[in-house]
């Protein structure tokens, strides 16, 4: 422990009135005690509230919400009977309206903060679809009596839950027919539409295993992460904006059709005038974002470390009669073969992403550089030795598709040092009543 924490003293653990004063981009409401930021969930900027400090810590401290004595105007009650107890909603309290306005200040804030932006170009956050019975999938766990529902917050206790509000009909429909006696320690479950085919995948427990009815789609989850198939493939069918998919149980998807539909509208806008252009689809997934650019005259390198989702990639790309060139191998693995290429100067670091670098290596195809490049990290983000690799190409615009704005303010720094600036952020409200915001940023040297 160093001086300064024995020295400090510690905030008072009996009920303190405090005002609310930030927000947090992981959803919090942000007060002072003693000089000390004070993170308080279920609150909102402007609202005085009681509460009792849990967790208190050198920098930082948690409160648990007493009592809101002066609310916000924009405090509405929860449409949903589990809020506070489910831990997967934690904006309910809040209407969509101010919801979004909330999403659009913290995406600011971080740029702002972390990615060194004095005024970042971005957007009002915007509605996609409806706010509740969005969601076309969902990750369920077992409570000690077998029944099915969500983690409570910040613990891994189970809340029972019969009906979420932001399942949509055709994944509200799966959940019922698995039931709540099959066994399972956790389900997968996805249907994005009343009338589409159900999938679920469910993690054996400890003790006897039940299939569920019904003619949903059934696979039993592995140790080593592989899946049997019980009953049909697990393949679920989906149209987006005329496109259609075949996406594999395990493989990341959007949460809905609207959703898809938007951030593929958003950054094929965003890539700008792409016909007979090079693009690059970097973390290119079961290849939503590839097809689109394609449909859109570009020529597409699709790269995914997931061969799975490649191989869906390319079953996608036949299905709808779009070229495609998608590639199993690691983003980074990739990005340092195209940099020796064109440069002749390999790149360092391991890089991003996990793959089976299957085209990778000495009989590995040539790499032209691209003239604009997508991405779509996951939640860490590119970091820095990706991106480095990636402005070394010099393409005439990336596009970055971030799921966690932190990451993308962090990863906005590393292309302004390699000459790169931010021209537009088009935050989309993908996940209404929760903090998950996506966004959309431009780039551009």
């Amino acid at each position: 422990m160093s001086r300064r924490d024995r020295n400090r003293s510690p905030l008072p653990r009996d009920p303190q009135l405090v005002t609310v004063d930030g927000f947090t981009h992981g959803g919090e409401g942000v007060a002072r005690l003693q000089g000390k930021a004070v993170f308080v969930p279920g609150t909102l900027p402007g609202e005085v509230v009681r509460v009792q400090v849990e967790d208190d810590r050198a920098r930082w401290a948690r409160a648990r919400l007493l009592e809101v004595v002066e609310a916000s105007p924009d405090r509405v009650t929860p449409p949903c009977p589990y809020v506070p107890d489910c831990g997967g909603c934690d904006l309910q309290h809040a209407t969509p309206a101010a919801q979004r306005r909330l999403k659009t200040r913290v995406v600011r804030e971080q740029l702002r903060r972390l990615g060194g932006i004095d005024d970042p170009p971005v957007l009002e956050c915007r509605a996609v679809g409806p706010d509740l019975g969005y969601r076309a999938q969902a990750r369920l766990h077992a409570a000690p009596d077998g029944r099915l529902g969500f983690h409570r917050a910040g613990s891994n206790e189970v809340v029972p839950i019969d009906r979420c509000l932001v399942l949509g009909e055709g994944a509200q429909q799966v959940r019922e027919e698995i039931g709540d006696r099959t066994g399972a320690s956790e389900v997968r479950l996805r249907r994005f539409t009343p009338e589409g085919r159900g999938a679920a995948v469910l993690t054996p427990g400890p003790g006897p295993l039940e299939l569920p009815g019904g003619d949903i789609e059934v696979l039993l989850a592995q140790p080593d992460g592989s899946t049997v198939a019980m009953r049909g493939d697990g393949e679920v069918e989906v149209e987006v904006d005329g496109l259609r998919f075949r996406v594999p149980a395990l493989s990341f998807f959007q949460p809905g059709v609207p959703a898809a539909e938007s951030l593929l509208r958003e950054v094929v806008a965003a890539a700008g005038p792409i016909e007979g252009a090079l693009v690059w689809d970097l973390y290119a997934g079961v290849g939503l974002l590839s097809l689109g650019l394609a449909r859109a005259g570009a020529e597409v390198l699709a790269v995914e470390g997931d061969a799975a989702a490649v191989a869906a990639a390319r079953r996608n790309a036949e299905l709808n009669g779009l070229p495609l060139d998608a590639r199993d191998e690691a983003v980074g693995s990739l990005l340092r073969r195209a940099v020796r290429t064109s440069t002749g100067v390999g790149g360092t670091g391991d890089g991003s992403g996990a793959g089976a670098d299957a085209d990778a290596g000495a009989g590995a195809r040539p790499l032209d550089p691209p003239d604009v490049v997508v991405l779509d990290p996951p939640r860490t983000g590119a970091g820095e030795q990706v991106i480095a690799d990636l402005v070394a190409l010099q393409p005439a615009a990336i596009v970055y598709v971030a799921c966690d704005v932190a990451a993308l303010a962090r990863d906005t720094r590393h292309l302004a040092v390699g000459g790169y600036r931010l021209r537009r952020a088009a935050p989309l409200d993908l996940f209404p009543m929760t903090h998950h915001v996506e966004v959309v940023a431009t780039f551009s040297p």
